[in-house]
């Protein structure tokens, strides 16, 4: 041997030796030829001690058949490197988990063939490991039990994902959505979308902390469901900027049925389909406020039907609500769109008629007036069926109040001109 060999196997000694991670050698019967200290130091025994021992006093029984596999793949030549992880039993009892990366070097005319493996202590990260799993199995089951599914959004790629649970409640397969934001943003209700962004770059911004918005997703099917979507921030980058949002989505389609029978029942009369007068009020004001920002008329027709009391003592109560629920049908189908049909209270409705100056009130009176009778037809005990109506139009500076009273008075002047007609204070 010269002295570049001899040098060369004095850094390879000392490399073994100080070398940071677990090193052994072993030969083809499996016995141990050397360790290095990092190994002695992981297991706890001296470099004597397990020279003495095979590599299998260590690990534990359960863990040997794989072991002893890997050995055999090595020596005979089916493999030239292989990684697996066993259990080591220390000097102290403790045991341990290790990583073992295995590799077969081949003989050479100096050396017989030998094993060489690395061991790394992999304890901690094996529990940390079990830890999330047990965590992910908590978290799906929660999930499961509130019927959530969830997202990731990465925000610096655009890639958007959800999860089979999520994908599940939307119809849809694994693939079938693309996992893109502007994907998942085409799913979202054209109503929605604008509203949606703009409340996502604000949560990345910080305002506000987390992410929460009711919106609606297109399944599958090609209808619409009520989601309720829920998010955070969870990782940033060194400048603090937002690299990954995750949430969760709820199916709150009832939530939101319910909410809109409730609205419906707080706002809409049970019998006619009309709104009450509460709702019709709020309606009036919205509707002159708009008129005075945009220097637009506004105008009211309030009625009431001829005789109606005649009708419920000679013909019944029950004919009574037909009358009234054919007059608010009545209404619905002739009133233009933009128009809000109310049912005033008792037998008075009233039809808000916004951006309308007091010639188009006076024709959409008429309209309607010229068609009441056609209700009557539509109830075999009723012969005939009028009404009384008055009609204005907003006048600088007047309150929603005040145009009530104004439009009140008139519809009782008409009635005590002798009813079935119409009266207005500025066009005959």
């Amino acid at each position: 041997m010269n002295d570049a060999d001899a040098s060369g196997l004095l850094r390879q000694s000392r490399a073994f030796k100080h070398v940071a991670i677990g090193m052994a050698l072993l030969d083809m019967q499996g016995r141990w030829i050397d360790v290095n200290p990092k190994f002695c130091e992981m297991v706890g025994f001296a470099r004597d001690d397990l020279l003495s021992r095979s590599y299998e006093s260590l690990t534990v029984e359960d863990d040997l058949p794989v072991s002893r596999r890997r050995v055999h793949q090595l020596v005979s030549g089916q493999i030239e490197t292989c990684d697996f992880e066993k259990r080591y039993r220390c000097s102290n009892g403790k045991i341990i988990w290790v990583h073992v990366h295995a590799s077969r070097v081949p003989a050479t005319r100096d050396c017989d063939s030998f094993l060489i493996t690395q061991a790394r202590d992999i304890t901690s990260e094996r529990q940390t490991r079990q830890a999330l799993a047990d965590s992910e199995a908590s978290l799906s089951l929660a999930l499961d039990g509130a019927d959530l599914g969830m997202w990731h959004w990465l925000v610096r790629d655009g890639s958007f994902t959800f999860n089979d649970r999520a994908l599940k409640l939307l119809g849809y397969q694994r693939g079938e959505i693309e996992s893109r934001r502007d994907a998942i943003m085409a799913l979202s209700h054209p109503d929605d979308r604008q509203a949606l962004a703009e409340a996502m770059n604000r949560h990345l911004h910080g305002e506000p902390a987390v992410f929460d918005r009711i919106i609606r997703l297109q399944r599958r099917s090609g209808d619409y469901m009520w989601l309720l979507a829920r998010g955070r921030v969870v990782q940033r980058d060194l400048m603090d900027r937002p690299l990954k949002v995750s949430g969760t989505i709820m199916d709150v389609t009832k939530w939101k049925e319910l909410e809109t029978r409730l609205t419906e029942l707080a706002t809409t009369d049970e019998l006619t389909g009309l709104l009450n007068r509460r709702s019709g009020v709020a309606v009036l004001e919205s509707t002159l406020d708009n008129a005075r920002t945009e220097g637009n008329d506004a105008s009211m027709v309030l009625l009431d039907l001829d005789h109606f009391k005649a009708i419920n003592d000679q013909l019944g109560h029950d004919v009574g609500d037909q009358v009234l629920e054919a007059f608010g049908a009545f209404l619905i189908q002739h009133k233009r769109q933009a128009d809000s049909a109310i049912r005033w209270g008792g037998e008075e409705f009233a039809i808000i008629l916004p951006a309308t100056g007091a010639v188009g009130a006076m024709t959409q009176a008429r309209r309607l007036f010229a068609h009441i009778g056609s209700v009557a037809e539509t109830i075999d005990e009723l012969e005939q069926l009028t009404a009384s109506m008055g009609v204005v139009t907003l006048r600088c500076g007047e309150s929603a109040r005040d145009m009530m009273k104004r439009a009140d008075a008139l519809m009782y002047q008409a009635k005590r001109s002798g009813r079935n007609r119409i009266v207005s204070d500025q066009i005959e």
